[in-house]
C-alpha cells in the first residue's frame, strides 16, 4: 500500500536570536551601546543578561517563577513586549525623563521611556510596583 504524499510544513516566522552574556560590557560589544542597570534587585535571586537579535539588551531578574525585565534598544518605540490594555496610563516625570507608567489599582506593571536615541522599558507584570518604587528603579537605568 503506497504512503500518502508528504505534507509541506506551514511557513514559520523566524525566531528571535537571544544570547546570554556574563556582563553588560560584553552585551554592549554586540549592540554598540551600553546599558547601566542594577547588579541586583531586592527580592530577586538571579540576574541574567541577554542580547536579542543583536539590537536590544535585556536584563532579567528572577525570583522563582516571577521576573522583572529591563530593556534598552536604539530608537524610540515601545520595546516592553507588554501590549496589555491597562486601566491606568500615566506620564510621570523621573528626573529629566517623561516616563509612561501603565498598571492598575495604583500599581505599575510596565514603564517605557526614550532618552536621546535610546528607548527603555521596565516590565514588572509579575510583581507590580508603586510609582515611587518604579521611579527609583528608573533612576538607576541608563
Amino acid at each position: 500500500m503506497p504512503l500518502p504524499p508528504a505534507k509541506t510544513p506551514a511557513p514559520r516566522q523566524a525566531a528571535s536570536s537571544c544570547l546570554s552574556y556574563d556582563t553588560l560590557a560584553d552585551a554592549a560589544k554586540v549592540t554598540g551601546f551600553e546599558l547601566a542597570a542594577p547588579d541586583a534587585v531586592d527580592g530577586y535571586d538571579t540576574r541574567t543578561i541577554q542580547v536579542v537579535d543583536d539590537k536590544m539588551i535585556q536584563v532579567t531578574y528572577t525570583k522563582g517563577e516571577d521576573q522583572l525585565l529591563i530593556r534598552k534598544a536604539a530608537g524610540a518605540g515601545d520595546i516592553s513586549g507588554d501590549y496589555t490594555e491597562y486601566a491606568e496610563n500615566n506620564t510621570v516625570p523621573v528626573g529629566s525623563l517623561s516616563v509612561l507608567m501603565k498598571g492598575e489599582k495604583g500599581m505599575v506593571s510596565v514603564a517605557t521611556w526614550a532618552d536621546g536615541d535610546s528607548t527603555f522599558a521596565v516590565d514588572a507584570q509579575d510583581i507590580p510596583m508603586t510609582t515611587d518604587t518604579m521611579s527609583a528603579m528608573i533612576e538607576k537605568i541608563q
